[in-house]
Parts: C-alpha cells; sequence; structure tokens
C-alpha cells in the first residue's frame, strides 16, 4: 500500500504553477512521473504524490526537475488566471473513473504517436533508398562521361594519325607494281573513313566509274599473280633434341603395369542383437537407478501375486503353455495365480479366445463381475465367424456373461442372454435351469435393472 504525500508546497503566478514535493533521500530509486494536462502522478516507492488540477495546464511546456531532497515541477497554465485551489475536490469514484479515462486516452495517444513514428521511419527509409539510387545514378553517369571522354580522345588520336598518315603517303613517289606505274596514284584517290561505330576503315572511291572498274581490275590481277604459298607445316628447331626421361615416372609405370590386384571380400551376413529393454524410451545414463527399482518393485508385485514372466524359461514363454498353467492354478484353487498366466499369455498373443474365457471364469469366481462381462465380450468378438466347431464355446461365454450380468443386477438383459445360449445347447439341462430361475426372480423383482 503504498503512502500519499501531503505536504507538498505550490505557488502560482497569473501564466505558471510551481508545485514543490519533498523526496526521502534514502530511497535511491528514481521516481516515476506521470503527467497530463489535468492529472499529476509521482511514484517513488513507497510514497505516491497524485493530484487532479483543478484547471489544465499545457504538459508539453512544463518541466520536472529531481533533485536529491525535492522534486520541483514548473507548469504553465493554458488559462491566465489565479487558481483557489491546485486540486478538485473529487470523491473516491469519481477520482477512479478520471484515473481511468486519463489513462485510456493516454494510451490512444501512445498508440498515434507509434504509428507517426512508424510512418516517418518508413518515410525516411524510402527517402534513403532513393537518394542511394540517385547517387547510384550519378556515379555511373559520371563513369559514362569519363568512358566517353576517353574513346573520343582515342578517337581523335587515331584520326590524327591517320591523316599523318596519309601526308606521308602523298609524298611517296610513284612506284610501278605489276606493270603498272600509276598504282599509287590510283591508290591515293580511295579515301580512307574511319567509321566510330566499330572502328573499321572503309575506303571510299571516287565517283568516276571507270577509274573504279580499273581498280577493280588491278585488284584482281594482283590477285591472280600472287605467288602461291606451301601449307606444309613449320618444322621447328627441336626435332634434334632428345627426349628427356624421368626415372621416378618409368618406375611408377612400371609398378602400375605390374601391380597385382587384391581378391574382392567374400559376402556374408551380420547378425546384430539388441540387448532387449522394458522401456520404449532410449536408455539414459541419468535414469539408470529410477528405471532398475521401478523394475525391481514391479517383479516383487508379480511375485506376490504367485507368477512372473521372468521367472519362466525361453521354452515356457508360449500363450497356450501360460493356458495350461492358469487352468493349473484355477483347479488348485489359485484364482490369482491363474489370472496372472492368462494375462501373460495374452501380452503375448491376444488372439486366442479360450484365454479371455478361462480368465473369465476366474473373475466370476473371485466376484469380479464387470472383467468377467468385458473378458466374455472379447472372447465372443474372437470366436467369429460362427460356426459349428466354436458352437459350444460361444454358448459357454454367453451363459457365463449372463451370470455376471444376473449378479450385477441386470436380471432382464442376463435372462435374454441365457436364453441365447440356451438355443446355441438346447439339450444342456443347466442352462435350462438357470434361465428358469432368473425368469422367477424377474417376476418376483421385475424393477432389478
Amino acid at each position: 500500500m503504498p503512502i500519499l504525500v501531503k505536504d507538498f508546497m505550490w505557488t502560482q503566478t497569473p501564466s505558471s504553477l510551481n508545485i514543490r514535493i519533498p523526496l526521502n533521500s534514502t530511497n535511491r530509486n528514481k521516481p516515476d512521473v506521470f503527467t497530463t494536462d489535468s492529472y499529476i502522478k509521482i511514484h517513488y516507492n513507497p510514497f505516491l504524490f497524485e493530484v487532479f488540477l483543478l484547471y489544465d495546464v499545457d504538459s508539453s511546456k512544463g518541466t520536472c526537475t529531481v533533485q536529491d531532497d525535492l522534486i520541483v515541477l514548473d507548469l504553465v497554465k493554458k488559462k491566465e488566471l489565479d487558481w483557489v485551489s491546485l486540486e478538485k475536490s473529487l470523491s473516491k469514484e469519481e477520482k477512479m473513473e478520471a484515473r481511468q479515462k486519463i489513462h485510456e486516452r493516454c494510451q490512444e495517444e501512445a498508440k498515434v504517436r507509434s504509428e507517426q513514428k512508424s510512418l516517418k521511419k518508413n518515410q525516411l527509409d524510402r527517402y534513403a533508398v532513393q537518394q542511394a539510387m540517385e547517387i547510384d545514378s550519378k556515379q555511373h553517369s559520371l563513369m559514362d562521361s569519363r568512358r566517353n571522354h576517353e574513346r573520343d580522345k582515342a578517337m581523335n588520336q587515331l584520326e590524327q594519325w591517320r591523316e599523318k598518315f596519309d601526308r606521308k603517303f602523298d609524298a611517296v613517289p610513284s612506284v610501278e607494281v605489276n606493270g603498272d606505274k600509276n598504282f599509287c596514284s590510283q591508290y591515293k584517290k580511295a579515301k580512307p573513313i574511319n567509321d566510330n561505330s566499330g572502328g573499321v576503315k572503309i575506303i571510299e572511291l571516287s565517283s568516276s566509274g571507270d577509274e573504279e572498274n580499273d581498280i577493280d581490275n588491278e585488284t584482281k590481277k594482283n590477285v591472280s599473280q600472287k605467288p602461291k604459298i606451301s601449307k606444309q607445316p613449320l618444322q621447328c628447331h627441336t626435332e634434334n633434341k632428345k627426349e628427356v626421361k624421368s626415372e621416378y615416372v618409368e618406375k611408377k609405370k612400371k609398378e602400375a603395369a605390374t601391380r597385382v590386384l587384391p581378391k574382392l571380400r567374400e559376402t556374408r551376413e551380420l547378425e546384430i542383437k539388441h540387448t532387449p529393454r522394458s522401456f520404449p524410451t532410449p536408455s539414459r545414463e541419468s535414469t539408470v537407478d529410477e528405471e532398475e527399482a521401478w523394475l525391481k518393485n514391479i517383479t516383487q508385485a508379480r511375485r506376490a501375486i504367485g507368477f512372473v514372466s521372468e521367472d519362466l524359461r525361453p521354452e515356457e514363454q508360449d500363450p497356450q503353455w501360460c493356458k495350461e498353467k492358469g487352468d493349473e492354478f484355477f483347479r488348485n484353487g489359485n484364482f490369482l495365480g491363474a489370472i496372472s498366466a492368462y494375462t501373460h499369455g495374452i501380452t503375448l498373443s491376444d488372439k486366442l479366445p479360450s484365454l479371455f474365457s478361462n480368465r473369465a471364469a476366474t473373475h466370476f469366481a473371485l466376484g469380479n463381475f464387470n472383467k468377467c462381462v468385458n473378458d466374455c465380450s472379447t472372447a465372443l468378438d474372437l470366436l467369429k465367424p460362427p460356426c459349428e466347431g466354436n458352437r459350444r464355446s460361444r454358448a459357454k461365454c454367453i451363459a457365463r456373461r449372463a451370470a455376471a450380468l444376473a449378479r450385477l443386477g441386470y436380471l432382464s438383459k442376463a435372462i435374454d442372454e441365457m436364453k441365447a445360449a440356451s438355443n446355441l445347447l438346447p439339450d444342456d439341462e443347466n442352462i435350462k435351469n438357470d434361465v428358469h430361475n432368473m425368469e422367477r426372480a424377474w417376476e418376483q423383482n421385475p424393477d432389478s435393472e
């Protein structure tokens, strides 16, 4: 429960408000200040200062100064007037309602500010991406301009060199080529033009058609008179050199040629036997002691009822053997041992109806009539399809289930079950007597169900 602060001081001017709240010097925690236009709360454990202002102030222009032993609030009034008191006169319920409204309004405003801040951040991120893209485009344009400048510079130098070469070529005297003394003069008439797109020189001839034909004819004649070049391959000067041989390489070649590979391994079958485990989960070193204690307790509990599966020999792990062992326990009156033997046989194979029917008889002898009904129903489900071979077994299961239902108080259902068993064994006098006795009992107490 916080301690409310009442010994504070406040002063005012027509436009401002000053509140001084004493701060306990022993409390080193930073105070929690919450201010709105009409509500102020300062919490520094275990003290609480709370005030509902008489009029509204501008909380955005106010300041809060935390000193060693004092908290000073300098607030700005929205309206210039003198306050009669600092706090409104409100009841406890009105303060609670006003506090709730102020908190809800502040939460909404904080949510709006958060959304605006997120929107502004997204806008700044987009602006940063745009600026980065503009910088990249400026850099690319600058690189393109520099590349174009260097290319133009190189082309100008090439053009200057070509003009210089043409001037030197004009000064060369005429030379007789293939009997034509005017070959150079004809060549001078061709004007090489520099193509800036691909850097290929195209020879532009004069407009005279006769001169063009003469140049074509001379060109063909020169091509036809060119000496034939032999296509024989060039002979290198390394023909006389001797080939260098490595003794290490020759040794490795001989070893590879004389190496005898080993025979393939014979295939065999590897049998892996895993250690039997009683638990479905992997073995853990941290739980070994707990598992051993649990197995020990289970073994002792099973020995207490007279049957333990771990005590059986391997050849005795047979459901038929368990049935015979249970029958032997039943005849000797050891009903718990018989149930244990039948149950272990069911865990080995749950498809033998005789195990369920004999265990039902044992449960009936112990007075476990509900379990007897369940085992009889399971045995009847396994005795399908109904045929002559399992007729007697089905009749005994139905009669035993009827007797168990009668002991449970369901005489009407028991009579129907016993009549069904009588239909399967019409010559059995015991079943007929049971039907008669059940009908007489139901007549005396028809509301037994």
